[in-house]
Protein backbone atom coordinates (compact mmCIF):
# COMPACT_ATOMS: atom_id res chain seq x y z
CA UNK A 1 0.00 0.00 0.00
CA UNK A 2 1.07 3.13 -0.81
CA UNK A 3 0.86 6.91 0.53
CA UNK A 4 -1.52 7.33 -2.06
CA UNK A 5 -3.73 5.31 -0.66
CA UNK A 6 -4.12 6.28 2.55
CA UNK A 7 -4.65 9.52 0.51
CA UNK A 8 -7.73 8.26 -0.69
CA UNK A 9 -9.03 7.08 2.29
CA UNK A 10 -8.82 10.39 3.78
CA UNK A 11 -10.49 12.09 0.67
CA UNK A 12 -13.47 8.96 1.45
CA UNK A 13 -13.93 9.99 4.44
CA UNK A 14 -13.75 13.65 4.26
CA UNK A 15 -16.67 12.66 1.16
CA UNK A 16 -18.44 10.50 3.75
CA UNK A 17 -18.96 13.07 6.30
CA UNK A 18 -20.44 15.19 4.22
CA UNK A 19 -23.12 12.75 3.78
CA UNK A 20 -23.36 12.05 7.58
CA UNK A 21 -23.94 16.07 7.66
CA UNK A 22 -27.27 15.57 5.85
CA UNK A 23 -28.36 12.43 8.17
CA UNK A 24 -26.78 9.23 5.73
CA UNK A 25 -24.56 7.84 8.21
CA UNK A 26 -23.90 4.64 5.68
CA UNK A 27 -20.51 6.33 3.59
CA UNK A 28 -19.08 6.78 7.51
CA UNK A 29 -19.59 3.28 8.79
CA UNK A 30 -18.40 1.70 5.23
CA UNK A 31 -15.03 2.81 5.66
CA UNK A 32 -14.80 1.89 9.46
CA UNK A 33 -12.55 -1.39 10.43
CA UNK A 34 -14.81 -4.50 10.48
CA UNK A 35 -13.04 -6.15 13.29
CA UNK A 36 -13.48 -6.11 17.09
CA UNK A 37 -10.92 -3.58 18.40
CA UNK A 38 -12.64 -0.86 16.57
CA UNK A 39 -13.18 2.16 18.19
CA UNK A 40 -14.99 5.20 17.83
CA UNK A 41 -14.99 8.46 20.35
CA UNK A 42 -17.40 10.83 19.39
CA UNK A 43 -18.82 13.87 20.90
CA UNK A 44 -22.37 12.84 21.88
CA UNK A 45 -21.18 9.37 23.83
CA UNK A 46 -18.62 7.67 25.96
CA UNK A 47 -15.84 5.65 23.59
CA UNK A 48 -17.23 2.67 21.96
CA UNK A 49 -15.21 -0.51 21.13
CA UNK A 50 -16.82 -3.16 18.42
CA UNK A 51 -18.26 -2.67 15.03
CA UNK A 52 -21.72 -3.14 15.89
CA UNK A 53 -21.21 -0.59 19.07
CA UNK A 54 -19.41 1.74 16.50
CA UNK A 55 -22.06 1.64 13.64
CA UNK A 56 -24.85 2.40 16.03
CA UNK A 57 -23.06 5.06 17.60
CA UNK A 58 -22.54 6.54 14.07
CA UNK A 59 -26.19 6.33 13.10
CA UNK A 60 -27.53 7.76 16.46
CA UNK A 61 -25.25 10.80 15.56
CA UNK A 62 -26.06 11.59 12.21
CA UNK A 63 -29.68 11.22 12.75
CA UNK A 64 -28.83 14.86 13.97
CA UNK A 65 -27.85 16.39 10.95
CA UNK A 66 -29.72 17.46 7.59
CA UNK A 67 -28.75 19.72 5.47
CA UNK A 68 -25.79 20.47 6.28
CA UNK A 69 -22.29 21.06 4.85
CA UNK A 70 -18.44 20.95 5.94
CA UNK A 71 -15.17 21.78 5.39
CA UNK A 72 -11.34 20.95 7.06
CA UNK A 73 -8.37 22.25 8.35
CA UNK A 74 -5.81 19.43 8.68
CA UNK A 75 -3.30 19.60 11.37
CA UNK A 76 -1.48 16.53 10.45
CA UNK A 77 -0.85 13.81 8.35
CA UNK A 78 1.39 10.70 9.15
CA UNK A 79 1.68 7.76 6.83
CA UNK A 80 3.41 4.60 7.73
CA UNK A 81 3.23 0.92 6.16
CA UNK A 82 0.80 -0.39 9.21
CA UNK A 83 -0.73 2.29 10.37
CA UNK A 84 -1.50 5.86 9.51
CA UNK A 85 -3.25 9.01 11.24
CA UNK A 86 -4.70 12.53 10.53
CA UNK A 87 -5.47 15.63 12.55
CA UNK A 88 -7.96 17.81 11.51
CA UNK A 89 -10.25 20.58 12.25
CA UNK A 90 -14.11 19.59 10.73
CA UNK A 91 -15.92 23.20 10.71
CA UNK A 92 -19.96 21.99 9.92
CA UNK A 93 -22.47 24.48 9.10
CA UNK A 94 -26.66 23.08 9.03
CA UNK A 95 -29.68 21.70 10.48
CA UNK A 96 -30.07 19.99 13.56
CA UNK A 97 -33.13 17.88 14.30
CA UNK A 98 -35.76 19.46 16.18
CA UNK A 99 -33.94 22.97 15.83
CA UNK A 100 -34.84 25.44 14.14
CA UNK A 101 -31.79 27.77 12.06
CA UNK A 102 -28.90 27.38 10.79
CA UNK A 103 -26.00 26.14 13.56
CA UNK A 104 -22.28 25.60 13.37
CA UNK A 105 -19.85 23.68 15.37
CA UNK A 106 -16.13 22.90 14.87
CA UNK A 107 -14.64 19.72 15.98
CA UNK A 108 -11.08 18.86 16.84
CA UNK A 109 -10.92 14.86 14.92
CA UNK A 110 -7.83 12.37 15.04
CA UNK A 111 -8.55 9.21 12.71
CA UNK A 112 -6.27 6.01 12.91
CA UNK A 113 -6.13 3.85 9.55
CA UNK A 114 -4.52 0.45 8.97
CA UNK A 115 -4.40 -1.50 6.33
CA UNK A 116 -7.25 -4.27 5.44
CA UNK A 117 -8.30 -6.40 2.93
CA UNK A 118 -6.75 -4.81 0.51
CA UNK A 119 -7.57 -1.18 1.50
CA UNK A 120 -6.90 1.06 4.73
CA UNK A 121 -10.10 1.47 7.30
CA UNK A 122 -10.78 3.84 10.02
CA UNK A 123 -9.64 1.36 13.45
CA UNK A 124 -10.42 4.77 15.81
CA UNK A 125 -11.64 7.90 15.62
CA UNK A 126 -11.52 10.76 18.21
CA UNK A 127 -13.66 14.08 17.82
CA UNK A 128 -14.18 16.36 20.29
CA UNK A 129 -15.06 20.37 20.69
CA UNK A 130 -11.79 21.42 21.80
CA UNK A 131 -10.69 23.80 18.74
CA UNK A 132 -9.84 26.76 21.35
CA UNK A 133 -7.24 27.16 23.70
CA UNK A 134 -9.17 26.17 27.72
CA UNK A 135 -8.13 26.83 31.56
CA UNK A 136 -7.15 23.88 33.36
CA UNK A 137 -10.39 24.27 35.08
CA UNK A 138 -12.39 23.39 32.18
CA UNK A 139 -11.72 19.83 32.45
CA UNK A 140 -12.64 19.61 36.17
CA UNK A 141 -15.09 17.78 37.05
CA UNK A 142 -18.08 19.42 39.20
Amino acid sequence: MSDNDVDKIIKAYREALHAFVNGDPEPVTSLFSTRDDVTLANPLRPPQRGRADVENTIRAAAANFHSGSIHFEEVSRVITPDLSFVVQLEHTEGMLAGRDGVVRSSLRATMIFRPEAGGWKVVHRHADPITTERSITSILAN
